[in-house]
């Protein structure tokens, strides 16, 4: 076993007083919560999913490139946040 020291807001110590697990069960849950989750894929978030099934009719043409297959695709999910913002 580990000890871990952890400053906590007063705000949340007063919540926590009230709940009737202890706070050691409380951050045990939630670690386990935490570790039982899938790390995040870049290549499933909803903004990859969304950049995939676009379809551009007219790309511009500094975002085309040849794919592996040397067809030509473009890469404009790779400069995403250049397009949006």
């Amino acid at each position: 076993m580990n000890k871990v020291t952890l400053e906590i807001p007063d705000q949340l110590m007063n919540q926590l007083q009230n709940q009737s697990d202890s706070l050691q069960n409380i951050l045990l849950k939630a670690l386990e919560a935490y570790l039982a989750v899938e790390p995040s894929n870049l290549i499933k978030t909803k903004t990859w999913e969304l950049c995939g099934s676009l379809e551009i009719p007219n790309p511009d043409p500094e975002f085309i490139i040849k794919d592996q297959q040397a067809e030509l695709s473009t890469n404009y999910a790779e400069h995403i946040d250049d397009i949006l913002y």
